[in-house]
């Protein structure tokens, strides 16, 4: 539960009894069992976003409860799209009550569009359960990425949770593709080294780039690409950024209106803005949420058998509900994201049994 804003806008938690979500007629219980913690709950916590539940929490992995219009048997093992692409007034976790909790309602207007949707025995693992959702989102940018051109190189920029898992998820799909990680960590070139710009000019065209920074640098990275890169530069703004104009080598362009224009898998063929500037002609795109179709994609990547999984090393810490209220205020309290000696990449929550397969 999200406790009022501080001075400075950030928002604690705390582990609180509420009672259980009352259903109406075709809705579904969940009693999620593993779901994780997202960038954007960050975002949340830190005042940086308004969604106003109380209770965050869109990625996870579920037990039904009441399965409601789902057709599935209570007992299912179930995740769910947190995207409704026809109802913007269902947003799980941000303007709807999410994951953080021993049940969840899901109305019956979004079990009716399939939103709910049947899982393995497994997925309820933390590295399945907390990763599935960014990655699919990780696989819908590639998916538009390669319909409109094949890169040469590819320059992720935001080493965290979706930046690794989409340059796994590029380097599987384009074996020996040239890649460069911006970022902070120990495999990453720091956005603030003098040798990077270098870097990017001499990358070989068509060049992608994967923005997967925090909202506050989206318009740093767009423009450092735009400014270096020579040839065709194709740019998925992963990350979110406020609207109104950012100035482009090819004039002003509202990036986050553009940005919503591919939702939940549709429209098909996906839409790519494509812009000419000096250096080479711009390819501009993003998406928001994710379809059914790539959510199950990632969990079967995710449970495939493999020697490196996609995203190792991503999930960083596992923890119970009590845990991931230390944690979060922990981070939040110190402005650094760390926890016990650690960085704080991908978090997941057991909230239920579950299955330990």
């Amino acid at each position: 539960m999200r406790l009022p804003a501080d001075a400075r806008g950030r928002a604690r938690v705390e582990v609180t009894e509420v009672p259980t979500p009352r259903l109406e007629p075709g809705d579904a219980l969940l009693a999620p069992v593993t779901v994780g913690v997202c960038g954007t709950d960050w975002q949340i916590l830190r005042g940086l976003r308004d969604d106003p539940t109380p209770v965050l929490g869109h990625e996870g992995v579920a037990r039904l409860v009441e399965p409601g219009d789902t057709g599935l048997s209570a007992g299912s093992l179930v995740t769910v799209n947190p995207t409704h692409p026809g109802d913007p007034s269902f947003l799980l976790g941000h303007n709807l009550p999410g994951l953080w909790a021993e049940r969840t309602r899901i109305p019956a207007t979004a079990v009716r569009a399939g939103l709910v949707l049947p899982v393995p025995e497994g997925a309820d693992r933390a590295g399945v359960a907390a990763l599935a959702e960014p990655l699919a989102s990780a696989l819908y940018g590639l998916e538009i990425a390669l319909a409109a051109t094949r890169p040469a190189a590819l320059v992720v920029w935001g080493d965290g949770i979706v930046g690794r898992l989409a340059r796994d998820a590029w380097q599987r799909e384009l074996p020996g593709l040239r890649t460069l990680l911006v970022g902070h960590g120990p495999d990453a070139v720091d956005p603030r080294d003098a040798g990077l710009p270098e870097l990017l000019a001499t990358l070989p065209a068509p060049v992608g780039v994967v923005i997967a920074t925090p909202r506050t640098g989206t318009r740093e990275a767009l423009t450092a690409v735009d400014r270096h890169v020579r040839g065709t530069l194709l740019v998925d703004v992963h990350a979110g950024l406020p609207s109104g104009p950012v100035p482009l080598s090819a004039g002003e362009v509202d990036v986050a209106a553009l940005r919503a224009d591919n939702c939940g898998g549709e429209p098909r063929p996906p839409r790519v803005h494509r812009f000419d500037r000096p250096a080479g002609p711009l390819l501009l795109y993003g998406h928001r949420g994710v379809s059914g179709g790539h959510l199950r994609q990632a969990v079967d990547l995710l449970l495939a058998p493999r020697d490196e999984p996609p995203g190792n090393g991503v999930l960083t810490h596992e923890v119970d509900l009590p845990g991931a209220a230390d944690l979060v205020n922990s981070v939040l309290g110190s402005d650094r994201r760390v926890s016990d000696g650690r960085r704080v990449l991908k978090t997941a929550i057991r909230i239920g049994g579950g299955d330990d397969a």
